[in-house]
């Protein structure tokens, strides 16, 4: 190939990934409109967003945040249908806005080597609510031990356990 025609063929190239990457805004995909203006409604004061495809058909948005609002410790992330009909919103909350009977299980089951990592509140589009609760594995001193195990406690609304999962 003539110099004239590598020039054509990496311009061409170029702009087609060019073109490619303005649907994308900092890495993250830029929400539908209707996506938008609800999520802009709910949460006018809204900051640090983060858009992104939940699926590979990419027929569900979801946003994470925060917010000083009154909902749990102001990190959110809420997932939207392209219509902008919220699906599922997960909160994160504190260790004394668990249900009783969820803190009686893990102080039975988990009593010492562990202190709490991130809490959540999970209710989706139907209201049903489930919480999961992060374990850090820590050292008698209570400082969390680097590569050390992690266990994610999933629960009912009502506070039955469902599942545990070990990283």
């Amino acid at each position: 190939m003539k110099p004239k025609k590598y020039f054509i063929f990496f311009f061409i190239l170029f702009i087609t990934c060019y073109c490619q990457s303005q649907n994308k805004k900092y890495g993250y995909s830029i929400p539908p409109t209707k996506v938008k203006i609800v999520f802009d409604s709910l949460y006018p004061k809204a900051s640090n967003m983060g858009w992104g495809l939940r699926d590979t058909n990419q027929n569900i948005q979801s946003v994470s945040f925060d917010c000083n609002c009154s909902e749990g410790l102001g990190h959110l992330i809420i997932t939207f249908d392209t219509n902008g009909a919220v699906l599922s919103k997960v909160i994160f909350i504190n260790k004394s806005d668990l249900p009783a009977n969820i803190q009686d299980y893990i102080q039975n089951n988990y009593t010492t080597g562990f202190k709490y990592g991130d809490i959540s509140r999970l209710t989706t589009q139907n209201k049903e609510i489930t919480y999961t609760v992060e374990l850090l594995q820590v050292t008698p001193a209570g400082d969390a031990v680097s590569g050390g195990w992690r266990y994610f406690l999933k629960f009912k609304g009502t506070g039955e356990f469902i599942s545990v999962e070990k990283r």
